[in-house]
C-alpha cells in the first residue's frame, strides 16, 4: 500500500521558491560588484568622465566614494545571502534613488537607474514574499 497522498504531489511539482530567491540575489550581487569596480575606475582614472577624479564636484566625489564602497560590500553580501548584504543593498539603493530625484540637479536625473533599483527591490519583496508562502511549516 502507498503511504503517500494526494497532496503530496503538488508539493514536488511546485515551483522552488529558494532556488529562485538564492539565484536573483546572486544575480543582484554580480551587477553590484560590476558598479563597484565601474566606481572604482572612476576614482582611480580610467572611467572618471573628465579624466581626473579630482576635478569632479565635491557632491560627486563623496557619492562616487561612497558607493564604491557600499556596493561592494553589498555584493559580498548579497553573494553570501547575508540579511545585512540585503540592508546594505536598500541602503545603496535607495541613497541612489534619492540622490537622482531629490538631488538631480547635483547628480542628474537618472530615470533607467532610478528604474532599475525600484523594480530590482520589488521583485526581491514579490520573490521573498513567494518563498515564505511557500516555506513549508516546520
Amino acid at each position: 500500500m502507498d503511504i503517500r497522498t494526494e497532496d503530496a504531489a503538488p508539493a514536488a511539482s511546485a515551483i522552488d521558491a529558494r532556488l529562485l530567491l538564492v539565484v536573483y540575489v546572486r544575480a543582484l550581487s554580480f551587477i553590484f560588484i560590476l558598479s563597484g569596480l565601474q566606481r572604482w575606475g572612476t576614482i582611480l582614472g580610467p572611467l572618471s568622465p573628465s579624466g581626473d577624479f579630482l576635478s569632479l564636484a565635491p557632491e560627486v566625489m563623496v557619492a562616487t566614494i561612497f558607493f564604491s564602497v557600499a556596493d561592494l560590500v553589498a555584493a559580498v553580501g548579497l553573494w553570501l545571502l547575508a540579511s545585512w548584504g540585503t540592508v546594505v543593498w536598500l541602503i545603496a539603493a535607495l541613497t541612489e534613488v534619492v540622490l537622482h530625484t531629490v538631488f538631480k540637479d547635483i547628480f542628474g536625473l537618472d530615470i533607467t537607474l532610478i528604474a532599475f533599483h525600484v523594480a530590482t527591490v520589488i521583485v526581491y519583496a514579490g520573490l521573498t514574499a513567494l518563498y515564505e508562502r511557500l516555506k513549508p511549516d516546520v
